[in-house]
């Protein structure tokens, strides 16, 4: 029985952000219907800062709001498919034993240098693939498998999901090369791509180092009394994949995890230097799946099912991805956008330069709420944002520096966040928990940044 209330306790993340597209249907037929004139230049799409105006209300319908779902998994479909997939390819490591192996090969290890430095180093390659790679979903199915690592160490499963999920969030925030806030932003404010790095990845150094000292403190803490663990009223034994010991890395499972790591670089190499997309990312890891599943000696019906298995298993996660994006295509049928855009950032006209950067900053963080999505919230602010910069002898640079802080680090916070409401289900942290564990980390990141916008103020941080 008291299972059960634990359960019931706890938000299903499919049904939060069903009741945010509710929400803002309801808010449609409510909210001062307004709208900005959009021109497109050398193919991008930009909003006239001066063309706000009254337009005729776009209430959405009842069946709209249940059409809202079909489109939302359309509109998101390149991104569900990849995390299919990709669920699918770790699914292959999983059968194959590899997985499997390199676990028992960590924890033999950790034997030997202790497993503090273990989870040091899962959660800086987790956060290199946050902020390097720009990746947040498509680490869905490496969760359970770190989680799993993570309490066959002695930790619990908040520990698993801060050093894989939460790693890859807060790098992605602050990525010096994001794809799809910078390199968004960037092309909007017609801005050399990923200009500015330097400064951005001397602010990853600084999240990257406070975050990996926060979770280590707490690791060391109840690996020494297990008792003050978070999650210690919580069953988590079901996360712990059943490994045999008699499971060795041999030359095979060797090679096997050598094709992964191939994956991996050719993926940095054509996000950074080909424009690679989701469809591109997934064929690299479908390639190495085969070829993975090939070498140990899977027939190719067994690997067709395994793939097949694993899409099914990480159809959740992807189903979240889809009705995140049904939460913007409400917001964008009932002229919600635009308003809300508008009314927040009014308020800046008169503020002095660094206090604009600032408003910018927390204006983007309760956006962020309810525009989940990076591009998508930077798509539908960055072109009032820059011509508001310029006319305040902000830098653009600042201007997207300020976006990138309002929409990064609360994706850790916004419980309308997708991703980390499939993070903390898979580790099974309900969010009272999360929240106990992350506000007062927030609450120094929320410094943090201001005094980067404030040395960003001051420096002129350019180009222009």
């Amino acid at each position: 029985m008291s299972d059960r209330k634990k359960e019931v306790k706890n938000f299903n993340p499919n049904l939060v952000l069903i009741v945010m597209v509710v929400l803002c249907t309801i808010a449609s037929y409510f909210v001062a219907a307004g709208a900005y004139d959009r021109e497109t230049i050398n193919g991008v799409t930009r909003v006239v800062a001066t063309s706000y105006h009254e337009v005729a209300r776009t209430p959405v319908s009842i069946f709209k709001m249940f059409q809202s779902i079909p489109q939302g998994l359309t509109g998101a479909a390149m991104m569900m498919f990849a995390v299919m997939i990709i669920g699918g390819v770790v699914e292959i490591y999983n059968a194959t034993g590899v997985m499997g192996a390199a676990i028992n090969s960590v924890l033999k290890l950790s034997k030997k240098v202790g497993s503090q430095l273990i989870i040091a180093i899962v959660m800086l390659v987790f956060m290199f693939i946050g902020g390097i790679l720009g990746w947040s979903e498509q680490i869905i199915p490496f969760v359970p498998i770190v989680v799993s690592l993570a309490i066959s160490l002695g930790y619990d499963s908040l520990v698993g999901m801060a050093i894989s999920g939460f790693a890859c969030l807060i790098s992605f925030a602050v990525g010096p090369f994001n794809v799809f806030t910078v390199g968004t932003s960037h092309a909007i404010a017609e801005l050399p791509m990923f200009s500015g790095w330097q400064f951005r990845l001397a602010v990853l150094a600084v999240v990257a180092a406070s975050s990996l000292a926060w979770v280590l403190r707490y690791a060391a803490k109840i690996k020494n009394d297990p008792s003050k663990s978070l999650m210690n009223d919580i069953d988590t034994s079901s996360l712990v994949i059943p490994i045999e010991d008699s499971n060795a890395l041999d030359g095979v499972k060797t090679f096997s995890l050598l094709v992964m790591g191939v994956c991996f670089g050719f993926t940095v190499w054509g996000l950074l230097t080909k424009g690679w997309g989701f469809g591109e990312m997934s064929a690299i890891f479908l390639i190495g799946g085969v070829i993975v599943g090939g070498v140990n000696r899977m027939t190719a019906s067994e690997i067709c099912d395994t793939i097949v298995k694993g899409a099914l298993g990480a159809f959740g996660g992807a189903l979240i991805i889809g009705l995140a994006r049904s939460v913007q295509w409400v917001m964008t049928q009932g002229g919600l956008v635009d308003p809300l855009v508008h009314g927040l950032t009014s308020m800046m006209s008169t503020a002095s330069s660094y206090v604009t950067s600032v408003i910018m900053f927390i204006v983007n963080f309760f956006i962020n709420a309810l525009i989940p999505s990076g591009s998508g919230q930077a798509m539908a602010v960055m072109p009032i944002m820059i011509p508001m910069a310029d006319m305040l002898h902000i830098t653009r640079q600042t201007a997207v520096l300020a976006f990138q802080f309002g929409d990064g680090i609360s994706n850790t916070l916004w419980f309308t966040n997708g991703t980390l409401l499939i993070y903390c289900g898979l580790a099974k942290v309900p969010l009272k928990k999360w929240y106990r564990f992350i506000i007062p980390l927030q609450i120094f990141f929320f410094l943090v940044q201001l005094g980067f916008l404030y040395l960003a103020d001051k420096i002129g941080y350019g180009p222009m």
